[in-house]
């Protein structure tokens, strides 16, 4: 089975927000905008709290908008800079794993090599590494989609995490 993909910086955003706002660091973000919230509040409430005010208010742009934005600007900055990100990636699945082909450049990913498949804002991203994932958006992947992702749930190993609606048979 094969298809390639093509990255764009929508689709790296897409990923880098799934990333910051996951896990400990998504649950650290709520409570600095709670804590932001409920300064705007008490600030407002005190009549000369302006300062709590401002200060929840700084809080929850930083973690709202500037964070948001800076991953923005990164995304499309290694989407325009990086060869890697300018042409289609091809993969094709095989028995002995997903054989990938970048430009001048091929390799293998052992299926026992993914440890996590994830489906999370219309991507399915397969973790090969705490750093390292391979990403497959919905639309590239088009009609395609259900068959290439069976085709990988069946290959990987029994111990890979899978998204809770997938099924191995």
């Amino acid at each position: 089975m094969n298809f390639k993909i093509r990255l764009t910086a929508k689709d790296l955003y897409q990923f880098s927000m799934t990333h910051a706002y996951n896990g400990q660091s998504g649950i650290f973000t709520v409570i600095c905008v709670l804590v932001g919230i409920m300064m705007v509040f008490r600030g407002t409430a005190a009549g000369g709290g302006m300062y709590y005010a401002m200060l929840g208010v700084l809080m929850i742009a930083l973690f709202t908008i500037v964070t948001p934005l800076t991953l923005y600007m990164k995304a499309k900055k290694q989407a325009a800079g990086n060869p890697m990100y300018q042409n289609e990636t091809e993969y094709d699945l095989q028995e002995d794993g997903i054989h990938v082909v970048m430009g001048d450049q091929t390799g293998i990913i052992p299926w026992n090599q993914i440890f996590k498949i994830r489906h999370s804002r219309g991507m399915y991203i397969l973790y090969t590494g705490k750093q390292s994932a391979f990403i497959y958006p919905d639309a590239a992947l088009g009609e395609q989609k259900d068959e290439i992702m069976n085709y990988i749930y069946q290959h990987v190993p029994a111990s890979t995490k899978l998204p809770k609606y997938a099924k191995r048979s």
